[in-house]
């Protein structure tokens, strides 16, 4: 009875008042003004555009005679804001301070209501013997107890054009899942798919990413900084953060009309797959409506056939074309962004895998290598994917006369996915084939969320978040139920900021109600309703400690939890995309884990180092484990998996230096290890990432006339053998270890006082033959062999 009344309590909310929610606000913030007291507030940033939290904000009457004692007192929060209210009219001194930064004061007199101020604090400079050099790091030496990797804008401009796994392939700790050469998805610590959450502009993004080949339907141009949370984040993030989190941040609206119309031209070139790829994005601000900003943004790109070293790997071509229109609002006390994005892509897949019966399946795997050696070219044709993802999202925060902050965001998604299988159906030409699934997923979100006034240098947050989908098949193939599913979860974060010291505590309640119409015997019988709803707890207590200027740990523990998804209790057929047979198991229950993490940060003028290690307990883990003979369907033979449920550990570490060996040469090394065991079995789990080992040259190279900034990097890729397997369960033996070469040069110069940004970039430079063992199809094929890849950017006024 209770999951009936909350299923339905919930869908009427989505069904009948989130949109009108949604344009009351807008109409709301549009007309209302917030008359204020008498105060003062502001943001706080680093000197390169970061707002700084922690900053500890004074306020003294300002006097000729010694210095006054302070009579107000605030700490900016995660957003670098601050507010002090019920002040006197006088002049007075503000005093920010930081530490790792000079300390800035400024004269303001008072005699507004509001009184608005924004400050840049610069990083102490730190001289050595050898070199000076202006670092701004305090930022990173204190900015979360979790453990972070971050991809920055100058850094994300040299990977630009990968998908979302390739590209945080670049961070420790991170791995990539390869289903052939142009599918990556992200692993982080181990973990992925439903255990990692992925944030597109704050909306979590809401696709079939239960498939290890369902790639995020990401545009790989559009974020402009990513950042990603290693370990359980589930507190803010809710029940699929159980992994992590990568959030995608876009670039921030314009909102001065006299900047003009500006924008960016991106271009690059893959000679592997002669792969094209370009983006534009064009932006503003209205003059007839003062602060109104605007972006509209398109990329393209298109591939053929990758080349292994030895061979060409036939139908891996792809195409994909994205857009995007932002529009943003921005008052005194109050901003609105509203975002429509759309993602399309068409992908090939290696027909290789598709086998029709066990001997050829068997002589396949022997072989090692495509029996036929395809010409290369750009059509796609069986089995192939076509996928698109809508994306509509409404943010709001609002700034209250008390200093809090109300913050309100609502989110729009389809998801639509196709699987065509090697044989085809109806028509064996790709462009009439029916799809073996196609699968449309309906997703409406909405997130809530209070952040109190910092007072006594507390920063705290509640919130709350809600999830309605609907899942819909119209293909025969019903590898995936239809189904419904309503989640909802409350959760408070508080935090205490000192100087050198911020502890941090949270406590987060799910519920999730799932209903689906799924076979009553596997791919035959009738449809039968089951009907399933889970909840539990989860929670993080954390803290960091900068015991020295450049010196800071931080350690947390967390437990969260997920429920089994629906392909993982329901699914019973051929996955295509993988060319693998998958089986669920609806007696499965929720999974939890017990995550302790530590992290030592050290940040000088020539070195920087993060070092974390981790161990997280769970309890129930789902994962695919094979089935000792492969599948045999009237779709061809495959090799079988089911999902098994069983106790576990993760443990490992993850390891990043840079150092400045002299000004011209910095010295890096990246390094991670995972170890996977079922606790129940004592043995170790299956599909775990290698050990791996990236050690990194680059040269700081003179500026010369109009070129500058110009950077030449070498780096190593070391990934050992996974010998961690249990015996006995696979196909094949894990594929041997590997060494690659990469090398690349980045660079800056002018034209006509157009500053253009120049990569190029040598992956794989010996042309090495290997297989990752995360590879899905590390049984048939090699993975890409030499790519010589080339990056423009050209700024728009």
């Amino acid at each position: 009875m209770w999951s009936f009344m909350c299923a339905n309590i919930f869908s009427g909310f989505y069904s009948r008042y989130v949109l009108r929610v949604v344009f009351s606000l807008f109409l709301a913030a549009s007309c209302t003004h917030m008359a204020s007291s008498q105060s003062v507030r502001g943001v706080v940033y680093s000197n390169d555009g970061i707002p700084l939290p922690g900053v500890n904000v004074t306020l003294s009457p300002a006097s000729a005679e010694a210095e006054s004692d302070p009579i107000k007192g605030a700490a900016t929060d995660e957003q670098g804001r601050f507010e002090m209210g019920n002040i006197p009219e006088g002049v007075y001194t503000v005093r920010f301070s930081f530490i790792g930064f000079s300390a800035s004061e400024m004269i303001v007199e008072i005699k507004q209501d509001v009184l608005e101020l924004e400050t840049t604090l610069n990083p102490l400079v730190i001289e050595s013997d050898e070199i000076v050099i202006a670092r701004n790091k305090a930022t990173d030496l204190t900015a979360d107890a979790h453990s972070i990797a971050i991809l920055e804008p100058e850094d994300l401009a040299k990977v630009r054009g990968q998908t979302l796994g390739e590209t945080l392939e670049q961070l420790p700790g991170i791995t990539a899942l390869k289903t052939g050469p142009s599918i990556a998805k992200p692993v982080v610590r181990g973990l992925h798919s439903q255990r990692v959450l992925v944030l597109n502009a704050g909306v979590s993004l809401e696709g079939q990413q239960w498939g290890g080949e369902h790639a995020p339907e990401i545009d790989p141009f559009a974020p402009v900084r990513i950042e990603v949370v290693r370990g359980v984040a589930g507190v803010e993030y809710g029940m699929g953060a159980i992994g992590g989190v990568i959030r995608l941040e876009p670039l921030d609206l314009p909102y001065l009309p006299d900047q003009g119309v500006s924008g960016q031209l991106s271009m690059n070139g893959f000679s592997n797959n002669l792969q094209g790829a370009g983006a534009l994005y064009l932006q503003g601000a209205a003059k007839a409506i003062p602060g109104l900003g605007w972006r509209v943004q398109t990329s393209v790109r298109k591939a053929g056939d990758t080349h292994a070293p030895d061979y060409i790997v036939g139908n891996s071509a792809f195409k994909e074309f994205n857009g995007s229109v932002s529009l943003g609002l921005r008052r005194e006390n109050y901003n609105i962004v509203g975002i429509y994005s759309r993602f399309s892509t068409e992908l090939g897949i290696f027909s290789g895998a598709h086998i029709g019966n066990l001997n050829d399946l068997l002589r396949a795997i022997e072989r090692g290598e495509p029996s036929n050696e395809g010409d290369f070219g750009y059509d796609i044709g069986l089995p192939k994917q076509d996928i698109s993802h809508d994306l509509i999202t409404v943010h709001g925060d609002f700034h209250l006369n008390s200093g809090h902050t109300f913050e309100a965001q609502y989110g729009f998604q389809n998801n639509h996915r196709q699987e065509f299988d090697a044989h085809g159906r109806g028509d064996v030409d790709s462009r009439n084939s029916k799809p073996a699934f196609d699968l449309s997923l309906i997703s409406h979100s909405v997130e809530f969320k209070f952040q109190h006034n910092p007072t006594d240098h507390f920063v705290g947050v509640v919130g709350f978040n809600g999830l309605n989908q609907l899942n819909k098949n119209d293909a025969s193939g019903f590898l995936i139920p239809n189904f419904r599913a309503l989640s909802g979860g409350i959760f408070a974060r508080e935090t205490w900021v000192n100087e050198n010291v911020s502890l941090e505590a949270g406590l987060r309640y799910d519920y999730r109600w799932v209903r689906a119409w799924p076979r009553e015997n596997g791919t035959r019988g009738a449809f039968v309703k089951r009907v399933s709803d889970y909840s539990s707890f989860s929670g993080v207590i954390g803290g960091i400690w900068q015991f020295q200027p450049q010196w800071s740990i931080g350690a947390n523990i967390g437990t969260g939890w997920r429920p089994p998804s629906v392909n993982e209790l329901y699914n019973f057929g051929v996955h295509h995309g993988t060319a693998q047979f998958e089986q669920g198991n609806p007696d499965l229950d929720s999974e939890r884990s017990l995550g302790l993490d530590a992290t030592l940060r050290h940040y000088s003028p020539a070195t920087r180092l993060e070092f974390s290690v981790y161990s997280t307990s769970f309890d129930k883990f789902i994962y695919l484990f094979p089935d000792p003979e492969p599948r045999v369907t009237i779709r061809g033979t495959f090799p079988s998996f089911q999902y098994v449920q069983s106790d576990a550990v993760l443990r490992g570490f993850d390891l990043s230096i840079d150092h400045d060996l002299i000004p011209l040469l910095t010295v890096g090394v990246q390094a991670s290890m995972v170890r996977g065991d079922d606790r129940d079995t004592d043995e170790p789990l299956i599909n775990m990432p290698a050990d791996r080992l990236i050690p990194r040259l680059t040269f700081h190279l003179h500026e010369s006339g109009s070129l500058k900034q110009a950077d030449l990097h070498v780096e190593g890729v070391f990934v050992s053998k996974q010998t961690r397997i249990p015996p006995n369960v696979d196909y094949a033996e894990p594929p041997d270890g590997y060494v690659l070469l990469n090398m690349g040069i980045s660079t800056t110069f002018s034209m006509r006082q157009t500053p253009i940004s120049v990569n190029v970039e040598v992956q794989n430079a010996l042309n090495t033959s290997y297989r990752d063992y995360l590879s899905r199809f590390r049984y048939f094929i090699d993975d890409p062999g030499r790519s010589v890849v080339l990056r423009l950017q050209v700024p728009i006024n």
